[in-house]
């Protein structure tokens, strides 16, 4: 199934870089950072249906569904790619309450009203412009239940004891703002984070609060952060041609900064962090 309707804005955008965001996003271990699946103040005993958009490979709904078999879940993202992967692993995992769905770029979400009783979105600003926002979070609340939960959780770069990493990142940030994705111009990050709480407020959802979780970059710091830094390593390999494209570096120099980062990101004294804000809001009458 393919959620396509009438010709609009472009509200999603659909680009190997932000495909390679997803994969990095998901990725158990930003989810193991967050503590919870959802924030404590949502019932899970009283959600019967869940909206995962961006959902990537699909990790966060698999593991809502195994620790609340009483919730259906649909996922959708505009990857056809992952999408199929998320129905391969969902089923793998005997998973039938599950259901994942592509759908088009240019369109507003193809559900009734007041479907949901929780919207869960993950990294938004990877595959949305800045100028949708307002737009977007209209349509999130439109298909919320009187009562339901929206939670958005975004991502925000912070800094590593790698010098090669962090002039990666700098050139990242860049493609970020030639695709205007950035709301901060003068700021090394995205901007977006910092006001995901004024973004509920103003959109005039109820009880809205945030938390603040980081993400350790320290490569002896836990159990599995060897693991994500090398899947870490392997998304970056993934942005190269994006950032080819965009004409920020040349190919030499963008394999020599990652090598060096490879090894600098690993050796012992290495650290770092990054930090994730999830907000949530409940929908008015």
């Amino acid at each position: 199934m393919n959620y396509e309707g009438k010709n609009g804005p472009q509200y999603w955008q659909e680009t190997a870089a932000s495909e390679v965001a997803r994969l990095f996003f998901g990725h158990p271990y930003m989810m193991e950072s967050l503590g919870h699946l959802l924030p404590s103040a949502i019932d899970l005993s009283k959600v019967e249906k869940v909206l995962d958009i961006g959902c990537g490979k699909g990790e966060w709904a698999r593991r809502l569904v195994k620790e609340n078999p009483h919730i259906h879940v649909i996922g959708i993202d505009t990857s056809i790619t992952l999408i199929q992967e998320a129905s391969r692993l969902a089923t793998a995992d005997g998973l039938n309450s599950i259901s994942f769905y592509q759908f088009g770029t240019a369109q507003a979400l193809s559900f009734p009203d007041e479907t949901f009783d929780v919207v869960h979105v993950h990294s938004l600003a990877s595959f949305i412009s800045t100028a949708m926002w307002s737009r977007i979070l209209e349509e999130m609340i439109r298909v919320l239940k009187i009562g339901g939960w929206l939670n958005v959780v975004d991502f925000e770069l912070g800094s590593t004891s790698s010098m090669a990493y962090n002039r990666l990142a700098v050139f990242g940030m860049a493609g970020v703002r030639a695709l205007g994705g950035s709301i901060a111009p003068a700021s090394p990050t995205q901007g977006v984070a910092a006001r995901l709480y004024g973004f509920l407020v103003d959109a005039g959802m109820l009880d809205v609060t945030y938390t603040v979780h980081a993400v350790d970059f320290g490569v002896n710091s836990r159990p599995t952060t060897r693991a994500f830094l090398d899947d870490f390593v392997a998304d970056m390999v993934g942005f190269k041609p994006f950032i080819l494209q965009l004409g920020l570096t040349d190919e030499e120099t963008f394999d020599t900064l990652l090598n060096q980062a490879r090894e600098e990101l690993y050796a012992p004294d290495s650290c770092g962090y990054a930090y994730l804000i999830s907000a949530i809001g409940r929908k008015d009458a």
